[in-house]
């Protein structure tokens, strides 16, 4: 059979006896590639003359494919169905076989097959529904159609040993996989039968690959954080052990250069004792190290709890503040974690109610023993004309959530309790009157905190400014209600207004500044909410509080140098090569470039146009001129470095307007041509108005920016959207709201992929196997998997003709 073969299909024998273990159903699986050809040669006749007598059917599966045509003499020859390529089947005394004919299909070398091949993936990726291309179910009555031995295009694909070593070790790594699972039996069969050639030798190769996986990406994140525009804060998360060593988890959250939120681990390191004063200042300060990251801190959140944050506070503060300056002096450097404050405030309200929730947990226990208590349950409730939809659940004792929806089912159904407990003489749990007044007022407080948590869990972007209105609505609730003549009232709200009162003293000025960055609230938020708290006598001093810290904060930034975009440094760069010649025509600050100055509008890199405030006409009203530096000819200087050519200016009426310098002071700044007058007689009018544009103080932009008025409270309001359009407007203002927006101020929630519900530490305890790993490794683990679930990572399509798939995992 060989001789009458082409030669590019010896080529293929050697991968026939991979290939046709993958085609053949399973009765041929054990059998050599020989034997099936032989049996096939026994099956299959020549296909005879017209003249001939009629041979038996072909039975090989080949034959859907191929079609046999007479050739010179009496050879015979099979013609492919598709791209009508023939083939040796006959010379008139030998039939050829048929393996040189499966290996066309099978292997994609026929090139309609490719076409079809393309477009059934096509389909795939488009979303088309997988039964739009699957061959229809036979109708009743009709036999099934045979099983093709054709498989997809990886037949012929180049195996790459170390792409699928790297792929295994992202599965350990997101799927906390332990590492030995690549040394257990039932895996190696798996693999086996996948590719026999993929050889992992044990756990330690795997630990390995995932050390060189870790290094390799953090070398690429170490970039991204060398070119961030703002600062970072961290967030500390504290693990123990069932030994006595602990590990300390730390975040980074910041704001990149397209006004998008990111949150990212940075180190997962072992600490002796924890809980010590010095431990987490000590794996700060490696981390910083670690990272480049020590002049670009902001913030430090902590997820402690409320009796040892202080000490955690000052400790941090004095270590730290040696080292780099602390912006407000400090009192911005500490936060407290939102989501962990909201889970003790939870559980101090189901502690202030614990024997009775104790006993509403065994009635549900009872009635959901057997199906005959639920139904004698159910007709109980029928019975009462309870119009209540919801189901009677147990609760997890972890997740606080769950005891507040068993609590709020149970109390719709608390006439059935009380019956259920005359009918049933085994049922004796039913809580009295005075309980239930309790699991009512317990539920009105946790409704509170659960709503907050949703709103947090929800928010995708998390930035600082939206736990305001969280946290002063609590406070203001919790204020009256710790006041109040009920007496169940006021004993269940008063270790939650104490917690929660410390959190709000602690951290309000933090929250005020952040919300006063949300262009909808401003100042204006702060001054009503504060008022509602402390009273319209106590109020306007804490107000007053806000604006000093907002303005002294503000100064600081001011007094930084805003940095130049690589147009502009190229832009000057031109310029000295010029011999001083300015060319520029608009003018360019952090972020964005204007242009076409003239016609009122600003054009920005990002496209679209700048509101109209921010046109230059009113920025010319603005600028601030220095009368004690001689600026250059035909150039106004304002503040932070940026300059405008003003050899051609356009002010309100379109008139051109050319300026020039007398000596060293600004005010005798004279026309130095003529003014193109519009006609109507205000030449002096026009002139009027070019030396106020130049005279006039400009307002710094944290006073401009609060004067302004508010901006809808629309639902699709995107508050970095908006930073990001008007950071031109506001170039110092925008830094200082970058950093603040990037505050995390809880450590669960939306973008993190933890629930407030379950936040503390008492959920973070690392189980035996952990414990016991190496802690490079861990470390390694840890961060690789958060790492990987923002970074997409995707098979190369391969080049080897036959391999037409793609495969994309989403990280």
């Amino acid at each position: 059979m060989s001789e009458l073969m082409d030669p590019e299909q010896h080529q293929l024998v050697l991968a026939e006896d991979i290939d046709q273990e993958h085609l053949h159903e399973h009765e041929h699986e054990h059998e050599h590639e020989q034997e099936q050809e032989v049996e096939h040669e026994q099956e299959e006749e020549p296909e005879p003359t017209p003249t001939a007598t009629r041979g038996r059917k072909k039975k090989s599966l080949v034959w859907q494919h191929f079609t046999v045509v007479n050739g010179p003499g009496r050879m015979k020859r099979a013609c492919c169905n598709l791209c009508k390529q023939t083939f040796a089947y006959s010379d008139g005394s030998k039939v050829a076989g048929t393996s040189h004919l499966k290996r066309h299909i099978t292997l994609g070398s026929c090139p309609m097959l490719k076409a079809t091949d393309r477009d059934h993936q096509y389909l795939l990726n488009s979303g088309v529904p997988q039964s739009a291309t699957q061959t229809p179910e036979p109708t009743p009555g009709e036999r099934p159609a045979k099983r093709r031995y054709r498989v997809s295009g990886f037949s012929g694909a180049t195996f790459d040993h170390n792409l699928s070593l790297s792929n295994l070790a992202k599965m350990v790594v997101l799927h906390d996989y332990p590492l030995h699972v690549v040394e257990q039996p039932a895996f190696l069969a798996f693999v086996e039968s996948l590719q026999p050639r993929f050889q992992v030798h044990d756990a330690t190769s795997v630990e390995a690959e995932v050390l060189s996986l870790y290094h390799k990406e953090k070398h690429n994140l170490m970039q991204v954080f060398g070119s961030i525009p703002g600062r970072i804060s961290l967030a500390i998360s504290l693990w123990t052990t069932s030994q006595t060593l602990g590990y300390v988890g730390l975040h980074g959250q910041f704001i990149d250069s397209d006004w998008k939120l990111h949150r990212r681990m940075l180190n997962y390191l072992m600490v002796t004792s924890p809980h010590s004063e010095n431990a987490l200042s000590e794996a700060i300060e490696v981390s910083l190290s670690d990272w480049n990251l020590k002049s670009k801190l902001f913030t430090i959140t902590l997820d402690n709890n409320c009796s040892s944050h202080d000490i955690y506070s000052a400790n941090l503060r004095d270590h730290l503040s040696n080292k780099d300056a602390l912006l407000l002096k400090g009192q911005l450097f500490v936060v407290r974690c939102y989501a962990h404050v909201l889970n003790n405030v939870a559980q101090d309200v189901i502690a202030s109610i614990h024997g009775i929730i104790y006993n509403i947990r065994e009635s549900v226990k009872f009635i959901k023993a057997s199906p005959s208590r639920e139904e004698k349950f159910a007709e109980i409730a029928l019975q009462l004309e309870i119009p209540s939809t919801k189901t009677l659940s147990l609760d997890t004792t972890t997740q606080w959530n769950t005891t507040y929806s068993m609590l709020c089912a149970a109390l719709e159904y608390k006439q059935a309790f009380n019956l259920l407990e005359t009918c049933d003489d085994n049922y004796n749990e039913a809580p009295s009157a005075e309980d239930w007044r309790k699991v009512e007022v317990a539920c009105v407080y946790l409704k509170l905190l659960h709503d907050s948590a949703n709103t947090v869990n929800n928010t995708e972007e998390p930035t600082s400014n939206i736990f305001y209105h969280e946290a002063w609505k609590i406070q203001l609730e919790l204020k009256g209600s710790v006041q109040s003549k009920d007496a169940v009232v006021s004993s269940i709200t008063k270790e939650m207004y104490d917690k929660f009162e410390k959190y709000w003293r602690d951290c309000s000025l933090i929250l005020a500044v952040a919300v006063v960055m949300d262009p909808r609230y401003k100042m204006k938020l702060v001054d009503f909410s504060f008022k509602r708290i402390y009273g319209n006598e106590e109020g306007p001093k804490y107000v007053k509080m806000v604006e000093d810290a907002l303005m002294e904060l503000y100064n600081e930034y001011v007094a930084q140098p805003l940095p130049l975009t690589p147009a502009y440094v190229e832009q000057q760069q031109q310029e000295v090569a010029d011999g001083g010649e300015h060319i520029e025509t608009g003018m360019t600050t952090e972020n964005n470039t204007v242009s076409n100055v003239g016609n009122g509008v600003e054009e920005h890199e990002n496209g679209g146009d700048q509101p109209k405030e921010a046109q230059v006409d009113d920025m010319a009203v603005k600028m601030e001129v220095d009368a004690s530096e001689a600026p250059v000819e035909g150039e106004i200087e304002m503040n932070n470095n940026v300059t405008i050519q003003t050899e051609d200016i356009e002010v309100n009426n379109n008139v051109s307007i050319q300026m020039e310098e007398e000596g060293n002071a600004r005010d005798d700044i004279q026309p130095a041509a003529p003014i193109a007058s519009t006609g109507d007689g205000l030449l002096d009018f026009d002139i009027y108005l070019s030396e106020m544009a130049v005279n006039q103080p400009k307002k710094p932009e944290l006073e401009q920016y609060l004067e302004e008025m508010l901006q809808p409270r629309t639902n699709d309001f995107n508050i970095l959207t908006w930073w990001k359009m008007n950071s031109f407007k506001y170039p110092t203002l925008s830094k200082l709201a970058r950093d603040i927006l990037a505050i995390p101020m809880a450590m669960a929630g939306g973008g993190t992929g933890l629930s407030v519900f379950g936040a503390g530490s008492a959920n973070r305890i690392l189980d035996d196997y952990r414990s016991s790993m190496r802690p490079d490794t861990l470390e390694a683990i840890f961060c690789a998997k958060d790492w990987y679930q923002y970074m997409p990572t995707s098979v190369p399509e391969p080049t080897t003709p036959g391999a037409m798939a793609f495969v994309q995992f989403d990280m």
